[in-house]
């Protein structure tokens, strides 16, 4: 959906709603990511990729819950 196609504050909200999803499932994935990172830990240090995957994993929760805040707020 193209953000033009998005009208009124119901259709923003609701993809507010769907965007909050969205983040969190990336998060979990990312979450994923450094587990398996760290199973493979044998292969080479890998500390600054886990490092920056913490840091996106952390500020994608963040945007998750401001999300869940936005719906909370207007139901």
């Amino acid at each position: 959906m193209e953000l033009q196609d998005v009208k009124g504050i119901d259709a923003i909200l609701a993809q507010t709603k769907i965007y909050g999803v969205i983040s969190e499932q990336l998060a979990d994935n990312l979450e994923d990511f450094k587990k398996r990172i760290l199973s493979q830990s044998a292969d080479g240090s890998y500390d600054d990729i886990l490092s920056l995957l913490s840091n996106a994993e952390s500020l994608i929760y963040q945007a998750s819950s401001k999300l869940a805040e936005i719906e909370e707020t207007h139901n």
